[in-house]
């Protein structure tokens, strides 16, 4: 490619720089890792690109990816050595009128960092609001300045710029937005750091033998019948409204009328929802010292998926499937694939073979 710092590809392609039909490749510019690669020989950054087929893409097929490499590493060879560390889905669910509007980001520095990210759109244009999140995201924190130092506040910022930038994108987000779960994983002080919007859940998997585990939930899903929740949403300005649907879940509304009707309290995009009722951006923070947990808990890894593994897979239950796949031998991608399948498997099965959510799911060893 052009630039000679790095190269690129996508998945399933041969070329560097071809990017599968229809998609949109991204630059080392987008995706703001020119100074990781310059001081990095081994480094990968892996996130997902909008299918260029769209909602055309069959039921439980992988999203379309790019992967960048620095000069001297080939992307497939990245790409590789990052799933020595971790395994990746992202599947369109059974919707056949809505491409996939999941995206995943992974980001792994050698010896320095690593980020891992998940982003599940909904709404008409939900699928521009992941991946345009997605891009933004990432590239402005690499470049934060503080990062390394207060990667909390970083990110904090990052999400506000992000939604600030959301407000004059070139796609109609009124109506469209998504969640987003960041996980920052500085490896020199081995600290955790987790920033969230939305019901896309990060679990923590802790064990002392490697076949037991528990769970910590490191988010807590931002649901508007949440007390605290409720009262900012009521206590905006404008005031929003949250009403239960009568069926399952509690929305938020307008004081204006019975719109957007979201079934979450913070969300990025979202436009009509942030200016009238209450929706926020703003995401929470949660550290984890790993050196601590590693005084008792040896064996460390971690979950992070969109609610389309978690409507009916507790985290427990999550960790424990995955973690079994992984006792008998078998890669951590592997184990992932097997964990978004039974989560379509369980879709399907309550839908009565319907309808199913994208599913979308990293497993990473710590």
């Amino acid at each position: 490619m052009a630039d000679r710092r790095a190269r690129m590809s996508v998945a399933g392609r041969a070329a560097a720089g071809e990017t599968a039909s229809g998609s949109v490749s991204r630059s080392l510019g987008e995706a703001g890792v020119e100074n990781i690669f310059e001081t990095h020989s081994k480094a990968v950054y892996v996130t997902s690109v909008t299918d260029g087929n769209l909602n055309k893409r069959e039921k439980f097929a992988e999203k379309d990816r790019v992967v960048l490499a620095p000069k001297g590493a080939t992307p497939a060879d990245m790409e590789a050595w990052a799933k020595e560390k971790a395994g990746f889905a992202c599947k369109k669910g059974f919707k056949p009128e809505s491409p996939n509007q999941d995206s995943f980001s992974i980001i792994i520095a050698e010896g320095t960092f690593a980020m891992y990210g998940v982003y599940d759109g909904h709404g008409p244009q939900g699928h521009d609001a992941s991946d345009l999140s997605l891009k933004m995201i990432c590239k402005r924190f690499l470049e934060h300045a503080d990062r390394e130092s207060n990667p909390g506040q970083a990110l904090k910022d990052v999400f506000a710029e992000t939604q600030d930038r959301l407000n004059s994108a070139k796609v109609d987000l009124n109506s469209s937005g998504t969640t987003c779960t960041i996980v920052y994983h500085n490896l020199v002080s081995d600290v955790l750091t987790v920033a969230h919007v939305g019901d896309s859940r990060c679990v923590l998997g802790k064990s002392k033998d490697g076949k037991s585990w528990d769970t910590l939930d490191l988010t807590k899903d931002h649901k508007p019948d949440l007390p605290a929740e409720k009262h900012r949403i009521e206590n905006s300005n404008p005031p929003g409204r949250v009403i239960f649907d009568g069926y399952f879940n509690h929305r938020v509304f307008s004081q204006k009328g019975m719109y957007p009707g979201l079934n979450m309290s913070r969300a990025l995009g979202d436009l009509v929802a942030h200016k009238e009722a209450g929706l926020s951006a703003e995401p929470d923070i949660f550290e984890v010292n790993l050196k601590s947990e590693r005084t008792s808990f040896p064996k460390l890894a971690l979950l992070v998926c969109t609610d389309g593994v978690w409507e009916f897979i507790p985290s427990k239950d999550a960790v424990g499937l995955v973690a079994q796949e992984i006792a008998a031998g078998k890669t951590y991608q592997v184990a992932v694939e097997k964990l978004t399948k039974e989560a379509y498997d369980r879709w399907m099965a309550d839908s009565s073979d319907e309808i199913t959510d994208d599913i979308s799911g990293i497993f990473v060893s710590l």
